[in-house]
């Protein structure tokens, strides 16, 4: 990869707003430090002053209005759209983290599930806690703290004139929209609990070793063997023969078993992180389409054949292959195919509220973004230059 070089440069200017409210114009010192990354230093320097120059455009800090107390809707609107922003990242990240888990079998679902219901709450708190309070519930305490700040020097200031009803002016109003959305938040983290919710109405029992963890006639559960083998990058195949019986009966049904399938020929590229992987050898398994096995404890019996490349020396390897066993009882749903439902539910539940609160978080930036618009125009100057017009 290719040198990368960063130029930063320190933004130093005063701000000038026009309250909203009463017209008094008012300014104040903006500092900011940006930087400009590129593969040569002079294209570097140039996105470092272009991100200067937006930053003196469109920059804002919360500063009320020294004669009403206004704190502007653009000093507003920046704020919450830069936390909305990280929260949904944040989220995006954490959501993205618990669906690779489920997909790689290394959390049970039932607790993803509530993971997944956990984060939600979280992320809609955390926008809550942005989106609804108002800046503007005191202006008389917003003006005090102006005044002071005038007092010291920090501000800037040429009185207007107080409006009556400036109270109603000074909120922040929600549309429609922005309403539904923090209901659509709220009803989300219930959705995301779908999955459990709906398996403890219907008494579906939980298996802790299969995955996922509700087991009925006809449906696929993987099960995870209590060996493990070291092996050359994870590396494994097998041969599973799979019997499952009621508990105390004779009979022995015959199912239907899949496992891993490596091949790796008479050759391997490995690494030397690569060369010991400690690997958990399973096998996917199809419960016999058997209703009377509903509402039952079965006995799976799993012989596992298991062949995969160990190092012999650190030049070459050999072929080991092993039986591992296992006696796993399982608590059959009393619904065929309940397994297969409780995972669709954990994908138009849990997921699905998952992409809603992304999306409503998504929702609140562009609001906030909005907002933004609504104050009067700013100017930007140097502070040799605050005296002049």
């Amino acid at each position: 990869m290719g040198t990368t070089y960063t130029s930063t440069i320190q933004v130093k200017c005063l701000k000038e707003h026009t309250c909203l409210c009463c017209g008094a114009v008012y300014a104040y010192e903006l500092n900011r430090k940006v930087t400009g990354s590129a593969r040569n230093k002079e294209k570097a320097a140039l996105n470092a002053q272009a991100a200067a120059a937006k930053s003196v455009e469109r920059d804002v800090d919360p500063q009320p209005c020294p004669t009403c107390g206004l704190l502007q809707p653009d000093m507003i609107g920046q704020r919450r759209a830069r936390g909305h922003k990280i929260i949904f990242w944040l989220a995006l990240i954490a959501f993205i983290v618990i669906v690779i888990l489920n997909a790689a079998y290394a959390v049970q679902l039932d607790t993803l599930v509530w993971v997944g219901v956990v984060a939600c709450a979280v992320t809609v708190l955390a926008h809550l806690a942005i989106d609804l309070p108002d800046p503007n519930r005191n202006l008389e305490g917003n003006r005090q703290t102006a005044e002071g700040r005038v007092a010291s020097g920090a501000v800037r200031h040429q009185p207007g004139e107080f409006v009556a009803g400036a109270e109603q002016l000074a909120k922040v109003p929600k549309s429609l929209g922005h309403r539904i959305a923090l209901l659509l938040m709220l009803a989300a983290v219930v959705l995301a609990a779908e999955p459990e919710l709906m398996r403890r109405m219907k008494g579906w029992p939980l298996n802790a070793d299969c995955y996922p963890p509700v087991v009925g006639a006809g449906d696929h559960t993987r099960i995870y063997m209590n060996d493990k083998i070291d092996s050359i990058k994870g590396y494994w195949r097998g041969e599973p023969k799979v019997t499952v019986h009621e508990a105390g009966a004779k009979r022995m049904l015959p199912v239907n078993a899949q496992t891993n399938q490596n091949d790796w020929g008479h050759t391997i590229n490995a690494k030397s992180s690569e060369k010991h992987s400690s690997s958990t050898p399973w096998v996917k398994v199809t419960m016999p389409a058997d209703e009377t096995l509903s509402g039952k404890k079965v006995t799976c019996d799993i012989n596992l054949k298991v062949t995969h490349p160990e190092m012999q020396d650190s030049t070459t390897f050999r072929t080991l292959t092993s039986t591992m066993q296992r006696n796993l009882e399982i608590e059959m749903a009393p619904v065929p195919g309940a397994g297969g439902r409780y995972n669709e539910w954990w994908w138009t539940g849990t997921v699905l509220g998952m992409g809603v609160i992304l999306f409503c978080g998504m929702c609140l930036l562009w609001a906030a973004r909005g907002l933004e618009k609504k104050a009067k125009p700013t100017r930007a100057f140097v502070p040799q230059a605050a005296g002049q017009a």
